[in-house]
């Protein structure tokens, strides 16, 4: 980091690095007028940049300046700019922070605009008051942590005050990024010989895993555009979590020879293709991946390595051997080279370190991994910390989210914040001496306010945090979920060494204990419903009692809830959950859970007896109607009550059989109705 007096003594650095076509952070910390003078006044009119989170009216509006807000960030990945203004005065989003470094051009810069570095980690932005901290004892460990780790990076210019020296006439000149691009050398050697693959049809599993800026999904849409004009051998076809995610494909390979999937139609109608690329495909579950596989001899599974934008290093320990296992070969392809910027790029280089995107896979000795929790048992202990103490301890901070990031393919910059700054969340460690064997990541959740409880079941109320109890009391109907105290496993993760050895059930006996001991009334988890994930929570006695009727956009997957209760009036709650959650399941068998894998859908039924579950009483029914009838949310939830209960004419039949297909307004409105009048009759 290097400390500069006066704005003027940025002009020789940005100018070498314009000639080096590298990219520098210029930070002005002082107040958020002062920092918009600044950088008016530096930025070339006529370049191509970004204002985010900045005032309305204290910027340049041209046709090549964007106004947008850190929440627009995704919209905005894949463009190129000269520079990026950045403004953190009422809220830092790592998230937008770090993908929008990325759209900075070779030789441009990120400005980014701060309070004075002494005031800004007590600043009570809009991520402190979301996570429920109070305004008088406001402190951001992560901003704290963060800015400590600036002085090991060259990328980062800090001028801290301004003086009465004139700005002198050097607004930054920089070439706009070009119109029109071409393969780097990386992408044009990847192309032909997956072309060559195309053109001689031999079976096999490509994977393309590049740093991002390295341009893979342009160098997929420049394949489609080599192979469509001819396509002898069949269409290439496309997947990815998200249609979005393939935009910058579609630019280089042109909208109309972009045959694209959504992944559970892929699955489902399984069409022909001569070649299927895959992109993100570290976004998508290891189960859906293995149907994917199965189907197509030939393949490319692209994804971002390690980065910021979501894919975890999970994805690249197991995928190997689950190719190995289905008897198929694996080529393993790299993109090294930069498209937008050049080698050893120092800002590239900061948001890399400094979000501890490279953080390498924990390596477990040797005797640690062969059985030692077995005969020759080894003695574990186990550590509680809240994020100001992690932050604290920076080498097992990054021991600590590297396991995280094994656990979760979208670990993000702002899970790193999260983790430092949100009072209600803590980490729990399981080591053997000083080897991180485990983590778990659990969110404290509940005890709100009959009131607020009752709100929030009706979907009248939404509140930060809170997940899995919201999820129970909106689309479950169930407000008591919200009123008990839960803790929620967040995520839990074993090091890859000692994976299948019992330490994740260890370490959640040990929390199941803690929450006990702490009279906490349940411990639950929401998470994909994958068979692996059910058996594991089922294993160690968790209950599904919720399932969500749509599947992820980016796992494929129906996310389910699972808890264990502690409290008598938890065990209540499972109860009346597990009898509501049977008539649910029944009802939407058919229809809405349809495309649960069969495997999976067995291991939810389980915990159900093999007699018929005993109804609702007349109490609950009441109660469920009532919270049907007035409520804007959990349309879903209590249709199979309102089915079994209702004298149904053919206009009722036609209309509950509607509902179980479709969810538009004018419907919910019809079937509400419905619900009062019954609720009316019962209550009469």
């Amino acid at each position: 980091m290097h400390s500069i007096a006066h704005i003027n003594d940025f002009r020789g650095p940005i100018l070498a690095a314009q000639k080096a076509g590298h990219r520098l952070m210029l930070v002005l910390a002082m107040p958020q007028e002062e920092g918009l003078g600044l950088a008016r006044r530096v930025i070339n009119c006529t370049s191509t940049g970004l204002w985010v989170d900045v005032p309305e009216g204290s910027h340049s509006h041209t046709p090549r300046q964007r106004h947008i807000t850190s929440t627009q960030a995704n919209q905005y990945l894949g463009t190129g700019n000269d520079w990026v203004v950045f403004s953190a005065h009422n809220g830092f989003n790592a998230n937008a922070f770090c993908g929008l470094s990325g759209t900075v051009a070779g030789g441009g810069v990120m400005l980014l605009l701060t309070p004075p570095m002494s005031q800004w980690h007590t600043n009570f932005d809009q991520q402190l008051r979301a996570y429920g901290q109070l305004a008088p004892q406001a402190h951001s460990s992560f901003v704290y942590w963060w800015h400590q780790q600036w002085p090991q990076h060259r990328a980062i210019y800090l001028l801290q005050e301004t003086d009465s020296k004139p700005v002198e006439a050097w607004p930054m000149v920089i070439h706009n990024t070009p119109d029109s691009i071409h393969p780097t050398s990386d992408q044009q050697k990847h192309i032909n010989d997956l072309i060559d693959a195309y053109n001689q049809q031999v079976p096999m599993v490509y994977t393309l895993d590049a740093h991002r800026g390295r341009g893979k999904s342009a160098c997929l849409g420049w394949l489609i555009n080599a192979i469509t004009p001819a396509a002898e051998h069949g269409p290439v076809l496309v997947t990815a979590p998200s249609k979005r995610a393939i935009e910058s494909m579609a630019q280089m390979a042109g909208d109309d020879v972009i045959h694209f999937y959504a992944l559970d139609v892929l699955i489902k109608d399984a069409p022909k293709a001569g070649l299927l690329l895959v992109d993100e495909a570290a976004a998508i579950p290891l189960s859906q991946l293995t149907k994917i596989i199965q189907r197509y001899p030939l393949i490319v599974l692209s994804s971002t390595r390690d980065g910021y934008e979501g894919s975890g290093q999970g994805y690249r320990l197991k995928l190997p051997r689950m190719i190995e296992k289905l008897g198929r070969t694996q080529l393993s392809m790299t993109l090294t080279e930069p498209m937008r910027w050049r080698s050893h790029d120092p800002l590239e280089k900061f948001v890399r370190r400094t979000f501890l995107c490279d953080l390498p896979s924990p390596n477990i000795p040797q005797e640690y991994v062969v059985e030692p929790y077995g005969s020759k048992k080894r003695s574990l202990s186990f550590t509680h910390l809240s994020g100001q103490e992690l932050a604290k301890n920076t080498p097992l901070l990054k021991q600590v989210y590297g396991l995280l990031m094994l656990a979760h393919y979208q670990t993000t910059p702002t899970d790193l914040r999260i983790l430092l700054d949100h009072p209600h969340h803590s980490i729990y460690l399981c080591q053997a001496g000083d080897q991180l064997l485990g983590v778990a990541w659990v969110a404290k959740e509940g005890g709100l306010e009959k009131q607020l409880c009752q709100q929030i079941a009706l979907g009248k109320r939404r509140i930060q945090g809170h997940l899995l109890a919201q999820i129970l009391a909106q689309q479950a109907g169930f407000s008591q979920a919200c009123e008990l105290t839960s803790w929620r496993i967040q995520r839990l993760a074993v090091s890859p060494s000692v994976q299948g050895k019992g330490i994740g059930s260890i370490l959640l006996h040990h929390l199941f204990s803690l929450a006990a001991d702490a009279q906490v009334d349940f411990v639950g988890a929401s998470f994909s419903a994958s068979i692996e994930n059910l058996s594991f929570w089922q294993k160690n006695e968790f209950v599904p009692v919720w399932l969500g009727i749509r599947a992820d956009a980016a796992t494929g997957l129906n996310s389910i809830q699972v808890l264990r209760p502690i409290s008598p009036a938890a065990h209540v709650l499972r109860s009346g959950l597990l009898q509501h959650f049977y008539g649910y399941l029944k009802f939407g068998e058919r229809v809405w859970f349809s495309d649960v894998d069969p495997t999976t859908w067995q291991k939810i039924i389980h915990d159900f007896p093999t007699q018929k579950m005993l109804p609702l009483n007349t109490s609950q029914q009441r109660r469920m109607l009532d919270v049907f009838a007035h409520g804007q949310a959990g349309f879903c939830g209590p249709l199979y009550l309102l089915h079994q209960l209702l004298d149904k004419d053919e206009h009722q039949q036609e209309l509950m059989h509607a509902a179980q297909n479709h969810t538009h307004k004018g419907l919910q409105s019809n079937i509400r109705e419905l619900a009062t009048s019954l609720l009316e009759s019962i209550s009469g």
